[in-house]
Protein backbone atom coordinates (compact mmCIF):
# COMPACT_ATOMS: atom_id res chain seq x y z
CA UNK A 1 0.00 0.00 0.00
CA UNK A 2 1.26 3.48 -0.89
CA UNK A 3 2.23 5.34 2.17
CA UNK A 4 1.11 9.10 1.61
CA UNK A 5 3.60 11.98 2.63
CA UNK A 6 3.13 15.14 3.60
CA UNK A 7 4.59 18.14 4.07
CA UNK A 8 4.70 20.98 6.53
CA UNK A 9 5.95 24.29 6.54
CA UNK A 10 6.64 26.30 9.08
CA UNK A 11 7.85 30.27 8.34
CA UNK A 12 9.34 32.90 10.48
CA UNK A 13 10.99 30.14 13.21
CA UNK A 14 13.75 31.64 14.75
CA UNK A 15 16.62 29.32 15.88
CA UNK A 16 15.76 29.27 19.74
CA UNK A 17 12.58 28.31 19.02
CA UNK A 18 13.58 25.31 16.34
CA UNK A 19 16.70 24.22 19.40
CA UNK A 20 13.22 23.79 21.66
CA UNK A 21 11.22 21.86 19.15
CA UNK A 22 14.34 19.56 18.95
CA UNK A 23 14.49 18.88 22.60
CA UNK A 24 11.13 18.50 23.18
CA UNK A 25 11.25 16.01 20.40
CA UNK A 26 13.87 13.92 21.50
CA UNK A 27 12.27 14.07 25.03
CA UNK A 28 9.22 12.67 23.25
CA UNK A 29 10.63 9.80 22.10
CA UNK A 30 11.96 10.55 18.84
CA UNK A 31 15.09 9.74 17.67
CA UNK A 32 17.33 11.52 15.52
CA UNK A 33 19.36 9.35 13.33
CA UNK A 34 21.21 12.05 11.09
CA UNK A 35 22.48 15.71 11.10
CA UNK A 36 24.08 17.77 8.28
CA UNK A 37 25.00 21.17 9.64
CA UNK A 38 25.43 24.58 7.70
CA UNK A 39 28.47 25.07 5.56
CA UNK A 40 30.60 27.57 3.38
CA UNK A 41 27.93 26.62 0.18
CA UNK A 42 24.77 25.70 2.49
CA UNK A 43 22.62 27.51 4.61
CA UNK A 44 20.34 24.62 5.25
CA UNK A 45 20.42 22.31 8.58
CA UNK A 46 18.89 18.75 7.70
CA UNK A 47 17.55 16.42 10.22
CA UNK A 48 15.97 12.80 9.96
CA UNK A 49 14.23 11.28 13.07
CA UNK A 50 11.85 8.43 13.88
CA UNK A 51 8.98 8.62 15.54
CA UNK A 52 8.12 6.87 17.90
CA UNK A 53 5.75 4.91 15.68
CA UNK A 54 8.99 3.61 13.92
CA UNK A 55 8.16 6.75 10.45
CA UNK A 56 10.81 8.33 9.32
CA UNK A 57 10.44 12.03 9.18
CA UNK A 58 12.56 14.69 7.17
CA UNK A 59 13.44 18.15 8.43
CA UNK A 60 15.23 20.92 7.15
CA UNK A 61 15.43 24.28 8.57
CA UNK A 62 16.85 27.66 6.31
CA UNK A 63 18.94 29.43 8.77
CA UNK A 64 18.94 32.52 6.32
CA UNK A 65 15.08 32.26 5.39
CA UNK A 66 14.08 30.84 8.73
CA UNK A 67 11.84 28.66 7.23
CA UNK A 68 11.30 24.88 8.88
CA UNK A 69 10.10 22.04 6.32
CA UNK A 70 8.90 18.22 7.74
CA UNK A 71 7.92 16.01 5.47
CA UNK A 72 6.55 12.47 6.93
CA UNK A 73 3.62 10.27 6.15
CA UNK A 74 0.26 11.72 7.14
CA UNK A 75 -0.47 10.23 10.73
CA UNK A 76 3.27 10.81 12.06
CA UNK A 77 2.76 14.57 10.87
CA UNK A 78 -0.13 15.28 12.52
CA UNK A 79 1.43 13.53 15.76
CA UNK A 80 4.46 16.02 15.04
CA UNK A 81 2.93 19.26 14.68
CA UNK A 82 2.55 20.21 18.67
CA UNK A 83 5.55 19.67 19.04
CA UNK A 84 7.06 22.45 15.82
CA UNK A 85 6.99 25.96 16.40
CA UNK A 86 4.37 27.95 16.01
CA UNK A 87 6.39 30.24 13.96
CA UNK A 88 4.85 33.42 12.17
CA UNK A 89 2.52 31.22 9.42
CA UNK A 90 2.15 27.43 8.57
CA UNK A 91 1.60 26.06 4.44
CA UNK A 92 0.76 22.82 4.13
CA UNK A 93 0.96 20.91 0.90
CA UNK A 94 -0.10 17.25 0.32
CA UNK A 95 2.57 15.50 -1.98
CA UNK A 96 2.20 11.92 -3.80
CA UNK A 97 4.44 8.76 -2.58
CA UNK A 98 7.94 9.49 -2.68
CA UNK A 99 8.72 7.82 -5.95
CA UNK A 100 12.16 4.77 -5.30
CA UNK A 101 15.78 6.63 -4.64
CA UNK A 102 17.36 6.30 -8.21
CA UNK A 103 20.87 4.93 -7.40
CA UNK A 104 22.92 7.62 -7.82
CA UNK A 105 25.86 6.68 -10.32
CA UNK A 106 28.72 9.03 -9.77
CA UNK A 107 31.19 9.01 -13.18
CA UNK A 108 34.62 9.01 -13.11
CA UNK A 109 36.49 12.12 -12.54
CA UNK A 110 39.23 12.29 -15.27
CA UNK A 111 42.02 14.09 -13.75
CA UNK A 112 43.41 16.43 -15.93
CA UNK A 113 47.47 16.93 -15.08
CA UNK A 114 48.07 20.65 -15.98
CA UNK A 115 51.63 21.30 -16.22
CA UNK A 116 52.43 25.01 -16.22
CA UNK A 117 55.13 25.96 -19.27
CA UNK A 118 58.13 26.86 -16.98
CA UNK A 119 57.43 23.62 -15.21
CA UNK A 120 57.76 21.97 -18.55
CA UNK A 121 60.82 23.81 -19.60
CA UNK A 122 62.64 22.76 -16.11
CA UNK A 123 61.59 18.94 -16.67
CA UNK A 124 63.14 19.33 -19.98
CA UNK A 125 66.45 21.44 -19.38
CA UNK A 126 66.98 20.21 -15.38
CA UNK A 127 69.29 22.38 -13.63
CA UNK A 128 72.47 21.45 -12.93
CA UNK A 129 73.56 19.63 -9.77
CA UNK A 130 76.09 20.93 -7.02
CA UNK A 131 79.48 19.42 -7.73
CA UNK A 132 79.85 17.28 -5.02
CA UNK A 133 81.68 18.52 -1.88
CA UNK A 134 85.14 16.36 -1.64
CA UNK A 135 84.63 13.26 0.60
CA UNK A 136 86.25 14.00 4.00
CA UNK A 137 88.61 11.73 5.33
CA UNK A 138 87.16 10.46 8.51
CA UNK A 139 89.31 10.66 11.74
CA UNK A 140 88.98 7.49 14.06
CA UNK A 141 90.32 7.68 17.62
CA UNK A 142 91.68 4.86 19.52
CA UNK A 143 92.50 3.03 16.30
CA UNK A 144 95.60 1.24 15.48
CA UNK A 145 97.41 3.34 12.79
CA UNK A 146 98.90 1.80 9.85
CA UNK A 147 103.01 1.44 10.43
CA UNK A 148 104.87 3.89 8.42
CA UNK A 149 108.13 3.53 6.65
CA UNK A 150 111.23 5.61 7.47
CA UNK A 151 113.35 6.25 5.07
CA UNK A 152 116.01 3.51 5.76
CA UNK A 153 113.15 1.35 4.74
CA UNK A 154 112.48 0.07 8.21
CA UNK A 155 108.95 0.15 9.77
CA UNK A 156 107.99 2.90 12.14
CA UNK A 157 105.68 1.94 14.75
CA UNK A 158 103.09 4.56 15.98
CA UNK A 159 101.12 4.21 19.27
CA UNK A 160 97.41 4.82 18.85
CA UNK A 161 96.50 8.66 19.58
CA UNK A 162 94.86 8.93 22.96
CA UNK A 163 92.10 10.89 23.47
CA UNK A 164 90.96 12.45 26.37
CA UNK A 165 87.67 13.14 25.64
CA UNK A 166 85.30 11.14 28.13
CA UNK A 167 82.52 8.60 27.45
CA UNK A 168 79.34 9.19 25.73
CA UNK A 169 76.67 8.91 28.93
CA UNK A 170 73.88 6.84 28.38
CA UNK A 171 71.05 8.79 27.58
CA UNK A 172 67.92 8.10 30.35
CA UNK A 173 64.78 7.37 29.51
CA UNK A 174 62.08 10.01 30.82
CA UNK A 175 60.99 9.50 34.27
CA UNK A 176 57.03 8.24 34.10
CA UNK A 177 55.11 10.67 36.13
CA UNK A 178 54.36 8.66 39.41
CA UNK A 179 51.21 7.83 40.98
CA UNK A 180 49.11 10.28 42.81
CA UNK A 181 47.08 9.19 45.90
CA UNK A 182 43.69 11.74 46.85
CA UNK A 183 41.58 11.57 49.50
CA UNK A 184 38.56 12.98 48.35
CA UNK A 185 36.90 14.19 51.82
CA UNK A 186 32.85 14.34 52.47
CA UNK A 187 32.14 11.96 49.22
CA UNK A 188 29.18 10.05 50.57
CA UNK A 189 28.75 6.49 49.22
CA UNK A 190 25.76 7.68 47.59
CA UNK A 191 27.57 10.10 45.58
CA UNK A 192 30.28 7.69 44.65
CA UNK A 193 27.51 5.17 43.36
CA UNK A 194 26.38 7.71 40.86
CA UNK A 195 29.61 8.95 39.69
CA UNK A 196 30.40 5.19 38.91
CA UNK A 197 27.17 4.67 36.64
CA UNK A 198 27.76 8.09 35.04
CA UNK A 199 30.73 7.26 34.03
CA UNK A 200 29.91 3.88 32.52
CA UNK A 201 26.52 5.09 30.81
CA UNK A 202 27.94 8.62 29.75
CA UNK A 203 32.01 8.21 29.32
CA UNK A 204 32.08 4.31 28.59
CA UNK A 205 34.48 3.88 31.26
CA UNK A 206 34.75 -0.02 32.56
CA UNK A 207 34.32 -0.18 36.29
CA UNK A 208 36.20 -3.41 37.79
CA UNK A 209 34.86 -3.98 41.39
CA UNK A 210 36.84 -5.88 44.05
CA UNK A 211 35.71 -7.89 46.41
CA UNK A 212 34.49 -6.40 49.78
CA UNK A 213 32.45 -3.77 47.50
CA UNK A 214 34.79 -1.02 49.23
CA UNK A 215 37.59 -0.36 45.93
CA UNK A 216 37.49 -0.47 42.16
CA UNK A 217 39.61 -0.24 39.10
CA UNK A 218 38.56 2.33 36.24
CA UNK A 219 39.90 2.17 32.70
CA UNK A 220 38.83 4.25 29.48
CA UNK A 221 39.05 3.54 25.64
CA UNK A 222 42.53 5.45 26.14
CA UNK A 223 43.72 2.74 28.79
CA UNK A 224 44.08 5.75 31.35
CA UNK A 225 43.50 3.60 34.67
CA UNK A 226 42.31 5.41 38.06
CA UNK A 227 41.65 3.83 41.07
CA UNK A 228 38.92 3.81 43.97
CA UNK A 229 38.54 3.28 47.36
CA UNK A 230 35.56 3.94 50.02
CA UNK A 231 37.14 5.33 53.48
CA UNK A 232 35.81 6.83 56.71
CA UNK A 233 36.56 10.51 56.27
CA UNK A 234 35.63 10.08 52.12
CA UNK A 235 37.00 8.40 48.81
CA UNK A 236 40.63 7.64 48.14
CA UNK A 237 42.05 8.79 44.43
CA UNK A 238 44.83 6.83 43.12
CA UNK A 239 46.54 6.76 39.74
CA UNK A 240 48.94 8.65 37.58
CA UNK A 241 47.40 12.36 36.48
CA UNK A 242 45.77 11.98 32.96
CA UNK A 243 42.63 13.00 31.55
CA UNK A 244 40.01 9.99 33.60
CA UNK A 245 41.18 10.59 37.53
CA UNK A 246 40.56 14.68 35.94
CA UNK A 247 36.90 13.02 35.25
CA UNK A 248 36.53 10.73 38.08
CA UNK A 249 37.56 13.81 40.63
CA UNK A 250 35.16 16.21 38.85
CA UNK A 251 31.94 13.46 39.18
CA UNK A 252 32.72 13.38 42.79
CA UNK A 253 33.87 16.64 44.07
CA UNK A 254 31.52 19.16 41.94
CA UNK A 255 29.34 21.70 43.90
CA UNK A 256 27.09 21.16 41.36
CA UNK A 257 23.75 18.40 41.13
CA UNK A 258 25.36 16.49 38.13
CA UNK A 259 22.23 14.45 38.12
CA UNK A 260 20.15 17.35 37.28
CA UNK A 261 22.35 18.82 34.20
CA UNK A 262 22.45 15.20 32.81
CA UNK A 263 18.85 15.64 31.85
CA UNK A 264 18.85 19.09 30.19
CA UNK A 265 22.64 19.10 29.02
CA UNK A 266 23.75 15.84 28.60
CA UNK A 267 26.21 17.08 25.42
CA UNK A 268 27.12 20.61 27.11
CA UNK A 269 28.60 19.57 30.21
CA UNK A 270 32.22 19.33 28.47
CA UNK A 271 31.54 23.10 27.15
CA UNK A 272 30.38 24.31 30.85
CA UNK A 273 33.08 25.42 33.31
CA UNK A 274 32.62 24.68 37.54
CA UNK A 275 31.05 27.98 38.03
CA UNK A 276 29.12 27.47 35.27
CA UNK A 277 27.03 24.40 35.80
CA UNK A 278 26.97 25.45 39.49
CA UNK A 279 25.02 28.40 38.31
CA UNK A 280 22.81 26.69 36.05
CA UNK A 281 22.04 23.69 38.44
CA UNK A 282 20.82 26.06 41.20
CA UNK A 283 18.66 27.95 38.44
CA UNK A 284 16.94 25.22 37.66
CA UNK A 285 16.78 23.43 41.91
CA UNK A 286 15.31 27.58 42.88
CA UNK A 287 12.79 27.97 40.14
CA UNK A 288 11.43 23.95 40.62
CA UNK A 289 11.67 24.71 45.14
CA UNK A 290 11.11 28.39 45.63
CA UNK A 291 8.04 29.54 47.16
CA UNK A 292 5.52 32.37 46.18
CA UNK A 293 7.48 35.62 45.06
CA UNK A 294 6.05 38.32 43.63
CA UNK A 295 8.85 38.62 41.14
CA UNK A 296 10.87 35.62 39.44
CA UNK A 297 12.86 37.37 37.34
CA UNK A 298 15.84 37.36 40.04
CA UNK A 299 16.21 33.77 39.84
CA UNK A 300 17.27 34.30 35.82
CA UNK A 301 20.33 35.77 36.66
CA UNK A 302 22.61 32.90 37.89
CA UNK A 303 21.59 30.80 34.65
CA UNK A 304 22.43 33.61 32.46
CA UNK A 305 25.64 34.60 34.11
CA UNK A 306 26.22 31.11 33.46
CA UNK A 307 25.86 31.15 29.68
CA UNK A 308 27.42 34.64 29.79
CA UNK A 309 30.50 32.69 30.72
CA UNK A 310 30.05 30.01 28.57
CA UNK A 311 30.42 32.28 25.66
CA UNK A 312 33.54 34.05 27.41
CA UNK A 313 34.98 30.51 27.28
CA UNK A 314 33.99 29.74 23.75
CA UNK A 315 35.91 32.97 22.59
CA UNK A 316 38.88 32.19 24.44
CA UNK A 317 39.51 29.00 23.28
CA UNK A 318 39.87 30.49 19.82
CA UNK A 319 41.80 33.55 20.95
CA UNK A 320 39.00 35.95 21.05
CA UNK A 321 40.41 38.31 24.01
CA UNK A 322 37.82 41.04 24.69
CA UNK A 323 37.31 43.09 28.22
CA UNK A 324 33.28 42.46 27.39
CA UNK A 325 31.66 40.09 25.37
CA UNK A 326 29.73 41.74 23.58
CA UNK A 327 32.72 43.59 22.01
CA UNK A 328 33.76 40.51 19.83
CA UNK A 329 30.27 41.66 18.00
CA UNK A 330 28.52 44.11 15.34
CA UNK A 331 25.39 43.95 13.85
CA UNK A 332 24.64 43.23 10.39
CA UNK A 333 22.41 44.81 7.64
CA UNK A 334 19.28 43.35 9.54
CA UNK A 335 20.27 44.35 12.85
CA UNK A 336 21.14 41.08 13.74
CA UNK A 337 24.00 40.18 15.87
CA UNK A 338 27.10 38.39 14.55
CA UNK A 339 30.97 37.80 14.95
CA UNK A 340 33.13 40.85 13.88
CA UNK A 341 34.06 39.82 10.25
CA UNK A 342 37.78 39.86 11.49
CA UNK A 343 37.32 37.01 13.55
CA UNK A 344 35.23 35.05 11.35
CA UNK A 345 37.91 35.58 8.38
CA UNK A 346 40.48 34.02 10.72
CA UNK A 347 38.96 31.29 12.75
CA UNK A 348 37.30 30.25 9.41
CA UNK A 349 34.30 27.69 10.69
CA UNK A 350 30.93 28.13 10.11
CA UNK A 351 29.38 26.79 12.30
CA UNK A 352 31.61 28.59 15.15
CA UNK A 353 30.14 31.66 14.37
CA UNK A 354 26.55 30.94 14.12
CA UNK A 355 26.61 28.99 17.50
CA UNK A 356 28.75 32.30 18.91
CA UNK A 357 26.08 34.37 17.32
CA UNK A 358 22.94 32.38 18.67
CA UNK A 359 24.22 32.29 21.99
CA UNK A 360 24.85 36.08 22.33
CA UNK A 361 21.46 36.62 20.59
CA UNK A 362 20.05 34.75 23.52
CA UNK A 363 22.38 36.50 26.04
CA UNK A 364 21.42 40.36 24.89
CA UNK A 365 17.80 39.61 23.89
CA UNK A 366 16.47 38.05 26.99
CA UNK A 367 19.23 38.43 29.77
CA UNK A 368 19.48 42.12 29.48
CA UNK A 369 15.66 42.82 29.47
CA UNK A 370 14.65 40.50 32.68
CA UNK A 371 17.65 41.38 34.46
CA UNK A 372 17.22 45.15 34.64
CA UNK A 373 20.82 45.38 33.01
CA UNK A 374 19.68 48.35 30.84
CA UNK A 375 17.25 51.03 30.37
CA UNK A 376 13.78 49.82 28.56
CA UNK A 377 13.10 52.10 25.41
CA UNK A 378 9.69 51.16 26.05
CA UNK A 379 7.33 51.26 29.53
CA UNK A 380 7.21 47.24 29.00
CA UNK A 381 7.11 45.50 32.57
CA UNK A 382 10.39 43.45 33.61
CA UNK A 383 8.80 41.67 35.77
CA UNK A 384 7.67 37.95 36.06
CA UNK A 385 5.20 37.10 38.34
CA UNK A 386 4.09 34.06 36.73
CA UNK A 387 6.64 31.09 38.12
CA UNK A 388 5.53 28.94 34.73
CA UNK A 389 6.75 32.06 32.95
CA UNK A 390 10.22 32.15 34.55
CA UNK A 391 10.66 28.59 34.18
CA UNK A 392 9.37 28.24 30.40
CA UNK A 393 12.35 30.98 29.69
CA UNK A 394 15.15 28.50 32.04
CA UNK A 395 14.05 26.33 29.93
CA UNK A 396 14.32 27.43 26.69
CA UNK A 397 18.03 29.03 27.54
CA UNK A 398 18.91 25.51 28.06
CA UNK A 399 17.59 24.37 24.91
CA UNK A 400 19.46 26.84 23.00
CA UNK A 401 22.66 26.25 24.69
CA UNK A 402 22.59 22.12 24.67
CA UNK A 403 21.32 22.83 20.65
CA UNK A 404 24.32 24.71 20.16
CA UNK A 405 26.94 22.99 21.80
CA UNK A 406 25.71 19.86 19.67
CA UNK A 407 27.11 21.31 16.97
CA UNK A 408 30.40 22.51 18.35
CA UNK A 409 30.59 18.86 19.24
CA UNK A 410 29.87 17.81 15.50
CA UNK A 411 32.74 19.79 14.40
CA UNK A 412 34.97 18.30 17.09
CA UNK A 413 35.45 21.73 19.06
CA UNK A 414 37.12 21.61 21.95
CA UNK A 415 37.87 24.01 24.79
CA UNK A 416 39.83 23.81 27.97
CA UNK A 417 37.96 23.75 31.26
CA UNK A 418 38.71 25.03 34.70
Amino acid sequence: MNTITERLRIDGCEPFAVSAAFIGMEGAGYSRRKFTPTSDVSHLEVYQYVAPSGEKIAIVYDTVAKILTADAPSGALEALRPLLPKGSGAAKSRLGPLPPKAKEEQPETQKKAVVPAADKAVRKNPPALPAKRQARTPIVRGVPVPPAVREDGKEERREPEKTNKPARARTKKADKPAAVSELLKGVTRKRLDWALKDLKTADGVKVTAHAGGVSWTLCDSSKNVAELCAEKDGVRLTGVPNPLTKAVRDRLTSKCDMRLLRKYLSVSLRYLSETSRIDLSNGITDLNNVPRLSDYSILLMAPYRALEKLIYDLQQAEGINVKMIGQAYEKDAEGRYTLKKGYKKRIGSVVYAEVMAALYTEYYATRNFYTHSENAADMRSRGISDKADAQRILKNLLAVIEYNCKKLSEINFSVETE
